[in-house]
């Protein structure tokens, strides 16, 4: 099997990434990815875990996680998603020993043949599950959850770090026993799968909590803690707290990054530097380090954190791309997403025009979006990535209207992105929003160069102009 005949029998399941299928995806149980790890001879216990779940932040919780652990002398696996340009980068292992600067961009994704081998090994269980049951057959995430799974036994990793896909109740990663669950911030995302308020949402992440585990949470919304509490002391474990527990004091936030000091389950850790932006990333830092002092049982060498946290490396989330004119490129896709990054943009870009290239999913709530970026904006370009659940960039921005003095139309992202860019001055502001999916795909035109800077491309409409 070659690896472009692994992604095509791979896409030959279904994938409610791309369909959206509320009611199906409310029908999923554990039953059937159990099956399949049953059968491939429970790949997921050959490594030690950690899995993190939430509503934001956790693959940021993720990544530092695995720059941590990639510092301690360990093979390490790192399982997310949804993925930014390659859908290799969602499965990544790093070799005991390697030093990061010896690696170049994308080497420690899974490689092709990598891939189509665990696949090979994937396809006669998968086939056997289809034909027993061709309306229950696992579907795409499920096999992309095993194909991990079966890489990392292959490869003999030390530790997993795996990142929740959609809830955790449910979730294809649940099937894991790990050693710690890290439940960042809850709030309201894909409602009308998970539930419309933060206490329904909380009992489906609590859901991956389960007995001789520790368990690490961000400070959470009035009723959620009360579910993660009762949860663990059903399952008779430990409920970490950060701003409790773990707490975490910033030195300094701008465009670098962050200099952080955490006090953590047991050690302090001063003057660390995070290259990410976004004070939210300092809490995440410290409920990092205290699921790698639980996993460990013991304090943290300082290097190792100060020097994991220093490399840490987690693209599209408030990431600059471009210094003059500043090009911030943010994922955010939910309110309280949204939330933070109008928080970092008030306090690092005050005083400069702000310009956001937006585009969004179908259900999300622009409304609300709306009500925390757009009103910081001097126009809005409205676009959409090629993603399937895009929403009409004419419908976006109508909707937007009311929140941004002037808003365009531009379907295609590449030509959007090239406008803004040739439009604004020096001193100002783009902030890429909306959409993990569009951020991707202009990242991936920046990559290989398919941007064109001083075309100016015709909007094809403009949807008015307050000239007032």
């Amino acid at each position: 099997m070659t690896y472009q005949e692994a992604i095509a029998y791979l896409d030959s399941f279904v994938n409610y990434e791309r369909t959206h299928q509320p009611d199906a995806m409310r029908d999923v149980n554990l039953e059937r990815m159990r099956q399949l790890c049953q059968r491939l001879g429970e790949p997921q216990r050959w490594f030690r875990s950690i899995v993190v779940t939430g509503t934001n932040g956790k693959g940021s919780i993720c990544a530092m996680l695995y720059s941590m652990l990639r510092e301690s002398e360990l093979r390490v696996g790192l399982y997310t998603s949804p993925h930014l340009e390659h859908l290799r980068e969602r499965v990544r292992i790093w070799d005991a020993g390697a030093r990061f600067s010896e690696r170049r961009h994308g080497e420690d994704w899974i490689g092709e043949t990598e891939f189509a081998a665990a696949m090979e090994q994937l396809q006669p269980v998968l086939e056997e599950m289809r034909h027993e049951s061709p309306d229950h057959a696992p579907t795409y995430f499920e096999a992309l959850t095993a194909l991990a799974f079966v890489h990392f036994r292959t490869r003999q990793v030390d530790v997993a770090v795996l990142e929740v896909g959609l809830g955790g109740r449910l979730d294809a990663t649940n099937v894991v026993d790990q050693a710690v669950s890290v439940i960042a911030p809850v709030a309201i995302d894909h409602a009308d799968i998970l539930g419309t308020d933060p206490v329904t949402i909380a009992r489906e992440k609590a859901g991956i909590i389960k007995a001789r585990q520790v368990v690490i949470t961000a400070p959470q919304p009035p009723g959620v803690e009360e579910v993660l509490r009762e949860v663990c002391d059903a399952q008779g474990v430990p409920l970490v707290e950060c701003g409790r527990d773990l707490t975490v004091g910033i030195q300094r936030h701008d465009l670098e990054g962050l200099q952080v000091s955490v006090t953590g389950l047991r050690g302090i850790y001063d003057a660390l530097t995070l290259p990410l932006i976004g004070r939210h990333q300092a809490q995440n830092a410290a409920m990092a380090i205290g699921a790698l002092e639980a996993l460990s049982n013991t304090g943290i060498p300082h290097a190792i954190v100060e020097r994991g946290l220093q490399q840490v490396e987690w693209p599209g989330r408030l990431e600059v791309v471009s210094e003059v004119p500043l090009v911030l490129m943010d994922g955010a896709h939910n309110p309280h997403a949204a939330a933070a990054l109008r928080e970092t943009l008030i306090e690092l870009c005050q005083g400069r025009a702000i310009h956001l290239l937006v585009g969004m999913s179908s259900d999300k709530s622009v409304e609300e979006i709306g009500q925390h970026v757009a009103g910081l904006a001097v126009s809005a370009t409205c676009t959409k990535s090629r993603h399937p659940r895009a929403l009409e960039p004419s419908e976006l921005a109508r909707r937007l209207f009311p929140f941004c003095p002037d808003v365009h139309v531009m379907p295609d992202a590449v030509d959007a992105y090239t406008y803004v860019l040739n439009t604004v001055s020096p001193h100002d502001v783009i902030v890429v929003t909306g959409s993990l999916f569009l951020v991707g795909e202009l990242r991936a035109a920046l990559r290989y160069a398919h941007v064109r800077p001083r075309r100016a491309p015709q909007l094809e409409s403009v949807i008015i102009e307050n000239t007032s």
